[in-house]
């Protein structure tokens, strides 16, 4: 049965996936401490299972979580229903409003989920938002998949072992249009089939800047390595300047 991304795919998330958040926790905490935020209002979008949010919480920030997939959504507000300063909605971060979202002082946007913004319209409307809602000297932080790492695996199949059997997912790549694709095939016989674009830091420093929101820092990964030509993955830091 062909399912909503993540939508079966909440159910083993953090199984599979949930270390990713777990590592991130580190490199979030010690960057707000660097850019002088170490209390206040944090908007993570495509939040996921709560996984990042439950430990920004726990470490006194005010966390509003917000994902397009109700599944997770779910298991994020039962993971996190004994800290109130953890809040989840269910919610596209293309459809949301400052007027809803403001004075942050941090947006989080983690895991790819950048990706899958399939164009250049939904990048703009996401980041135009992000700039609305930041308060002047917050920070947004995010990452993204560049196309190497899709083009090193066009083709493949990897498979994950799970609790209730093997999960398969079967890569594509297409280098025209810069579209990565990802089917998922669970035990159950279940089908998902994520969509992703490819993007460069030159398709949003330029929109980022335009929008106030100029990037600070960019690494490789969460231990601050430099970035280079065959990075894979960009973790950018932006601080909202005072006019937009």
């Amino acid at each position: 049965m062909d399912r909503v991304p993540y939508s079966r795919l909440a159910q083993h998330y953090d199984e599979g996936w949930g270390g990713f958040a777990e590592s991130s926790l580190g490199f979030v905490q010690s960057s707000l401490v660097q850019y002088g935020i170490d209390s206040g209002r944090i908007l993570e979008l495509a939040c996921g299972t709560g996984i990042l949010a439950r430990r920004l919480a726990e470490c006194g920030y005010h966390v509003h979580g917000v994902d397009r997939s109700a599944e997770m959504i779910s298991i994020a507000r039962e993971k996190c229903r004994e800290n109130t300063d953890a809040v989840f909605s269910v919610g596209d971060m293309r459809e949301l409003h400052s007027d809803v979202h403001h004075d942050l002082d941090v947006v989080l946007c983690f895991f790819d989920s950048v990706n899958y913004l399939m164009n250049e319209r939904d990048i703009e409307t996401v980041l135009t938002f992000v700039s609305k809602a930041l308060r002047p000297g917050a920070v947004f932080i995010f990452d993204f998949n560049r196309p190497v790492v899709y083009a090193a695996h066009d083709g493949e199949t990897m498979v994950r072992k799970l609790d209730s059997g093997t999960l398969q997912m079967e890569l594509g790549y297409s280098t025209d249009d810069r579209i990565a694709t990802t089917v998922f095939r669970f035990p159950n016989g279940d089908v998902e089939t994520h969509f992703q674009r490819a993007l460069e830091l030159e398709d949003l420093a330029p929109l980022l800047e335009e929008l106030a929101l100029p990037i600070t820092a960019c690494y490789s990964d969460f231990t601050r390595r430099p970035v280079s030509a065959i990075s894979e993955r960009l973790i950018c830091i932006c601080r909202k300047e005072s006019a937009t």
